[in-house]
């Protein structure tokens, strides 16, 4: 275990906060949440805005899918604040649900919840440490899209809704509202050394942009992994973006920032 300690403690660049480090140990040294519920990690690196035609082309981009993601919150961002998203996206003739977790602090999450057939656990490992999420996704007309925070919460699924109660989270749904509308544009990548297929995703809302780079890989590779993807990076000269969070949380506070002033 010393080693993989050692190991994961050399993945990451010294700009990187060290309880980044601390937190992603701790998840492996003790019988950790990825361990127990047998969670995939989701690597995720954002990209330069400006050079999205450069990494669609060197990263050799294919099967390029349009679609719309809205996030429902209020103003103040009350639900994020909590750890909790409530996302909506619509892609052809295929809409779907989801209300994600995301524990602030590393805390643990427990609910009975988890044992439902759709519940989903993951962790999101970027340039900040890794992340834990939990979420519940449903399927809905694609024709209906909710404007009000009262009409998004009659299309959540019970699993849903309960995902939100055992988490504690406070939600005054007549004070939520869509906050958000984001033009999503994916590419799939060729396969690339133990990486497999990468995916390429910018998100485009008015006054900005986010493009990510992605993997799903097991939790033992996790680590690894991040280094491979920045080194890829690298070798196809393309340049990292400043801002190194999770692209909801990027685009959110964007969007609301611009929406008050």
């Amino acid at each position: 275990m010393r080693d993989q300690v050692s190991h994961v403690l050399r993945q990451f660049k010294p700009g990187v906060h060290f309880l980044h480090f601390l937190s992603y140990t701790m998840l492996l040294c003790c019988s950790g949440l990825q361990a127990q519920e047998n969670c995939s990690v989701e690597v995720k690196l954002q990209l330069s805005r400006a050079e999205t035609h450069a990494a669609v082309s060197v990263l050799g981009g294919t099967r390029e899918s349009h679609g719309r993601v809205y996030f429902f919150d209020t103003d103040g961002l009350d639900l994020l604040s909590q750890g909790a998203i409530v996302r909506l996206r619509q892609g052809g003739a295929r809409s779907d649900l989801t209300v994600k977790l995301r524990p602030h602090n590393g805390k643990r999450f427990s609910a009975s919840s988890k044992k439902r057939a759709d519940f989903k656990c993951e962790v999101d490992l970027t340039g900040e440490g890794p992340a834990p999420s939990y979420s519940v996704t449903s399927r809905f007309p694609a024709d209906q899209l909710p404007q009000t925070g009262n009409d998004v919460s009659h299309l959540m699924s019970p699993t849903q809704m309960k995902l939100l109660n055992d988490a504690h989270v406070s939600v005054d749904w007549t004070r939520v509202k869509r906050i958000a509308e984001i033009k999503s544009t994916d590419w799939r990548t060729h396969s690339q050394p133990h990486l497999g297929k990468l995916a390429l995703e910018l998100w485009e809302w008015p006054g900005g942009e986010v493009l990510e780079l992605s993997t799903r890989v097991s939790s033992a590779a996790g680590s690894s992994t991040y280094t491979e993807l920045q080194q890829l990076v690298k070798t196809k000269q393309l340049t990292m973006s400043s801002d190194q969070r999770v692209k909801t949380t990027i685009a959110l506070e964007a969007i609301t920032h611009a929406s008050a002033h």
